[in-house]
């Protein structure tokens, strides 16, 4: 892999993010709170000082504001701020207990001190604050009730002990009711966020992994069309084979790769490449298989289909050659050219599950441009073979054409004097497509130098064309001087109207078309008469 897994992106912990996720909404809310309560205490703090006729309560509320303030302005952490406004909240919550008793409002700040907790903390920091709200009822009822502190209002309505324990009883009641609430929003909170991440995580793979697959795809394309532009460049069609055997085994990394072609028969694929010592024994003992067999080849090759074979969870791998037991995958496809199968492609590994459905059409798409090379190259071959039979016909027939015209004729010119003494001699031959009809011989007294060589030669190429084009034209005059006569000949044949004239046209045309010394025409059907 050209990209270890460590560059990829890091899975989330579902349970982590969640909880990283609420305690990010919490602090995003810390903020807008406190600015509401500064907000709003401002407001509510003047003739909150104004009514209280103690100076003690008084400066309570203006420490608590400040407090929250400075909180606000200068960057303390979460938990500090929290705990301000909770502390804020029961303080309140004090004094009002403290001023009209347990008939005033101090019940909703000690319930909102609960509502704070379990919502900005948790919900165990709830029931913390649920047990301090009554653990204050308790104390600071019996000191009023035993009569050591009296309610700084002294127009408070007296409270009697089931107030306070019917007040306490409400605070438990509607605090365990808001703590429970909170405590399952949170887990649904939880829940969800929970199914969202692992929903995140689960697309993060899935796309990390088509990643991967995307570049093994590539990767394999890649590899298939080098093997492609390198055996479509030979055109010797064992050569090819066996250069795309081993191109295959390198890139691929198989340990064995082998070719089999239809006989001419077809009904046997035989072995006409492979590599590796498994694969020179196979070819030294004509290894061929069975079209209508059950063998991996002859399923491709019926079906015109790649044919995978390797291991199962449920079976293990079990080699059909025995001289290839480390296979533990193995795929064979169909070498197709157009609608006919030419034979088949086999690949083995040593790896389990090498090969799988979803790169099929690649290893596909590398069998038939082998199939299309290995066409190429037999029709290159068949070429080939017939371009060598027609110039030997060819030849042959320069050869008897000139024969027959040198032996009428004495085609030879010479000039000069011959002096064999002292003299460089050349001989140039006149070649005709690869045969020659003769030759041209020079002397010199001096040494023949390469352009007067290259001169000659360049002469001799156009004489000899101009010789075959001479030839050419005499047959052809000749062979139309012949078709003309004939027709000549027929013509007077048939404008005579009976068989006397008709044999005497005959035979005068003959001897004179012929110069014939004697023309004896007989009609007979005598069996004796030659």
């Amino acid at each position: 892999m050209m990209e270890s897994s460590s560059s990829k992106t890091q899975l989330i912990n579902p349970e982590e993010a969640t909880r990283q996720f609420y305690k990010n909404w919490r602090e995003r809310f810390a903020i807008p709170l406190l600015l509401g309560v500064l907000v709003f205490g401002g407001v509510a703090l003047i003739p909150t000082l104004s009514a209280s006729g103690s100076i003690f309560i008084n400066l309570i509320f203006i420490a608590i504001f400040v407090l929250t303030g400075i909180v606000t302005v200068i960057r303390f952490s979460y938990l500090v701020r929290m705990s301000v406004i909770m502390l804020g909240v029961y303080v309140i919550g004090m004094s009002e207990l403290i001023t009209h008793g347990i008939l005033g409002d101090s019940l909703f700040f000690f319930l909102g001190l609960i509502i704070f907790a379990a919502m900005l903390l948790s919900p165990r920091v709830g029931i913390a604050a649920l047990v301090v709200d009554i653990l204050t009822f308790i104390l600071i009822g019996w000191l009023i009730l035993s009569g050591q502190i009296v309610p700084l209002n002294p127009d408070a309505p007296p409270a009697l002990i089931e107030d306070w324990i019917s007040a306490s009883i409400a605070v438990v009641m509607l605090g365990s009711v808001i703590i429970l609430g909170f405590q399952r929003l949170e887990q649904e909170f939880f829940q969800a966020q929970k199914q969202v991440t692992t929903t995140l995580n689960t697309l993060e793979s899935e796309r990390n992994n088509l990643e991967d697959m995307v570049l093994d795809r590539t990767r394999q394309l890649d590899k298939v069309n080098q093997i492609g532009r390198a055996v479509t460049a030979i055109l010797d069609p064992d050569e090819m084979l066996k250069r795309a055997a081993h191109l295959i085994e390198v890139e691929f990394e198989c340990y064995y790769i082998a070719f089999f072609l239809i006989d001419i028969t077809g009904q046997w694929a035989e072995l006409k490449e492979a590599t590796g010592e498994a694969g020179r024994v196979l070819r030294e003992n004509r290894h061929r298989l069975d079209l209508s067999g059950k063998s991996a080849i002859s399923a491709a090759i019926r079906t015109k289909q790649a044919h995978i074979v390797q291991d199962d969870a449920n079976e293990s791998f079990r080699s059909d050659n025995p001289l290839l037991p480390y296979t533990r995958s193995q795929i064979a496809l169909p070498l197709i050219v157009g609608e006919n199968v030419l034979g088949a492609l086999e690949m083995h590994s040593t790896k389990a599950n090498a090969f799988s459905r979803q790169g099929v059409g690649t290893f596909q798409n590398m069998a038939n441009e082998i199939a299309i090379a290995l066409e190429n190259s037999h029709l290159f071959r068949e070429a080939q073979q017939s371009l060598t039979e027609m110039r030997a016909t060819q030849r042959q027939y320069l050869h008897g054409a000139w024969s027959s015209l040198t032996a009428d004729q004495n085609l030879e010119y010479a000039i000069g004097d011959n002096d064999p003494t002292g003299t460089q001699e050349i001989e140039i031959p006149l070649v005709l497509r690869d045969q020659s009809i003769g030759q041209i011989h020079l002397e010199n007294s001096t040494e023949w130098t390469p352009e007067q060589r290259n001169l000659i030669e360049s002469i001799t190429t156009q004489a000899t064309l101009a010789l075959e084009n001479a030839r050419l034209v005499e047959e052809s005059q000749s062979v139309a001087l012949r078709e003309r006569l004939a027709n000549e000949l027929i013509a007077k044949i048939w404008a005579s109207t009976n068989m006397e004239s008709i044999l005497q046209t005959t035979v005068r045309e003959l001897g004179r078309t012929l110069e014939a010394a004697e023309v004896v025409i007989e009609v007979s059907m005598d069996e004796d008469h030659e």
